[in-house]
């Protein structure tokens, strides 16, 4: 399968190039920089179409000879206006480039983050209520792309990761930008207090794992449907704090504030990459060899 991927050199599409790749699948990635990962350079498997999400020349070329189309890539915006013209946008003229294409289907990266305002359990049908401009503008894409999908009689189909974590997949790719969990890794490595939430947490999703979803999504016939994709398991603040003290040996002080959190309520539902692609993920043994990454490069010489 020849497919283009937006976002390829970013995170989670590194690992999604990777996965693809190492299942026999050429890769095309829509690259600002195409240079930026080295361990994708003068791979047979993998080329690169230098531009950006409102390069439309660029996306054209990127999509020509596809079957499929994993759009990963995220424009942001600050204002609700910003964010259509960055994000929604480009989206949109994403999934049309691949209809003009010929492209046989479409996948598209979401986030849990279209659910927006508290439930006791969120489903892949689940009404979306965001709360915020990033899940606006996802909520939206989805609909597009569903609406492409039926009006033109091609496979789109939406992957909703929630907490993706990892190292980077390949020498020169990046890991994800939230500081959370760094933060309290280095802080046990300094034996520093660690400060967490009393059952806060959630359910994390090892990236190594969410590119086996969306393989299984390219690879199969299953058509419009959104896939909630994250662990089964719930995992606290607390907990990882305890990973982080017990891997490091360190002397932190873990303060666990009162908080009004109900544990067994806002979990996602995910049955559904269960039922159709056998997919049923715990990230616990995961966690553990991330604290002990994070630990090992807070503590390296190089990151000292």
């Amino acid at each position: 399968m020849r497919v283009m991927i937006t976002g390829g050199t970013g995170f989670i599409g590194s690992h999604i190039t990777e996965q693809l790749v190492s299942e026999g699948h050429e890769v095309t990635i829509l690259a600002r920089d195409p240079g930026k990962v080295s361990g994708f350079l003068g791979r047979d498997a993998i080329d690169f179409v230098q531009g950006t999400l409102a390069d439309d020349d660029a996306i054209r070329r990127a999509l020509a000879g596809k079957d499929c189309a994993i759009h990963v890539a995220l424009g942001w915006g600050d204002s609700g206006s910003e964010m259509a013209l960055a994000d929604t946008v480009p989206s949109i003229k994403i999934f049309q480039g691949a209809i003009d294409a010929g492209l046989r289907q479409i996948i598209y990266t979401s986030s849990i983050a279209v659910f927006g305002d508290h439930r006791s359990i969120y489903t892949d049908d689940t009404a979306v209520r965001p709360d915020r401009f990033y899940g606006a503008t996802k909520a939206a894409a989805e609909v597009y792309l569903l609406a492409f999908a039926k009006e033109n009689g091609i496979r789109g189909n939406v992957v909703r990761p929630g907490y993706t974590f990892g190292g980077p997949v390949v020498e020169g790719a990046s890991i994800y930008t939230d500081r959370k969990f760094p933060d309290i890794v280095e802080a046990a490595a300094r034996n520093e207090p660690i400060t967490v939430e009393q059952n806060a947490g959630t359910q994390f999703i090892w990236a190594g794992d969410l590119a086996r979803v969306y393989s299984a999504v390219a690879s199969t016939d299953v058509d419009r449907r959104l896939y909630t994709s994250v662990s089964a398991n719930f995992t606290t603040w607390e907990e990882i704090a305890r990973m982080a003290i017990d891997y490091t040996n360190s002397t932190s002080e873990l303060i666990v504030t009162e908080s009004s959190i109900d544990p067994s309520e806002g979990r996602n539902d995910v049955s559904a990459i269960d039922d159709d692609f056998g997919l049923r993920f715990d990230s616990t043994p995961h966690l553990r060899d991330h604290v002990a990454y994070l630990a090992e490069r807070a503590t390296s010489p190089v990151a000292g």
